[in-house]
């Protein structure tokens, strides 16, 4: 049986802890990719920063791929009981890219 792959874009908000490694955006990104059901996160663009004692609270869109994930709820499930993850303020389902059309002829 193949690993179902459900690709969505989303808003959300994470916690990157201060002693974090890299960038603040590179955090953020950690905080989606430990997900368990998350295969990768792309084009992700940060909306706001807001630090604070221990961490920094980011809000960002990103593309998020999500395996084994039949809905857009689960995948909204799933990011809400991530560890660092504060709110899931949208996810909605998009298109995969469709392979490139062959010429014949």
């Amino acid at each position: 049986m193949t690993a179902l792959t459900l690709q969505v874009d989303v808003s959300l908000t994470v916690r990157v802890p201060l002693s974090a490694t890299g960038s603040l955006a590179d955090g953020a990104l950690r905080v989606i990719e430990r997900v368990d059901t998350v295969e990768h996160v792309a084009d992700a663009e940060i909306r706001q920063v807001s630090p604070s004692l221990n961490d920094t609270t980011v809000a960002l869109d990103a593309r998020v791929a999500f395996t084994d994930a039949e809905t857009v709820a689960c995948c909204e499930r799933a990011l809400e009981d991530g560890f660092g993850v504060n709110c899931v303020d949208h996810v909605e389902a998009v298109e995969p890219d469709a392979p490139p059309v062959m010429e014949v002829g």
